[in-house]
C-alpha cells in the first residue's frame, strides 16, 4: 500500500482501529503455544486473527479514545481464540 492510502482530504486515518485488534494478537500469542498441532505458517496464523474478528462486533477508535464499556470478557476473548485455532486446525487452508 503507498503511503497515503489512508489519507481523505489531507486527514490520516492510520491510527482509527478496531478495539478488539490488540487484545486477540495478545490473547492468540498466549494460546497458541498450548495446541502442539498447530500450524505456525503465515496462513494459519492469519485465518485465526481473521476468524476471531470476525466473531466479535467491531468497535472502532481513534487515537485518544475512551472506552467506558467492554462489550467482552477475558474468557470471551479466550473462548474466541480457542475456538478458531481448532478450526483452522482441522481445517487447514493449504496443503499440508
Amino acid at each position: 500500500m503507498k503511503e497515503n492510502d489512508y489519507e481523505v482530504f489531507g486527514v490520516s486515518l492510520e491510527n482509527v482501529r478496531n478495539r478488539h485488534e490488540r487484545i486477540i494478537i495478545e490473547v492468540m500469542k498466549e494460546m497458541i503455544p498450548q495446541f502442539h498441532d498447530f500450524d505456525y505458517c503465515s496462513i494459519c496464523v492469519q485465518d485465526v486473527y481473521a476468524l476471531c474478528l470476525n466473531q466479535i462486533l467491531p468497535k472502532y477508535v481513534q487515537q485518544g479514545s475512551i472506552i467506558l464499556k467492554k462489550e467482552y470478557s477475558n474468557e470471551d476473548y479466550h473462548d474466541i481464540v480457542e475456538a478458531a485455532i481448532e478450526q483452522v486446525s482441522k481445517n487447514k487452508n493449504h496443503p499440508v
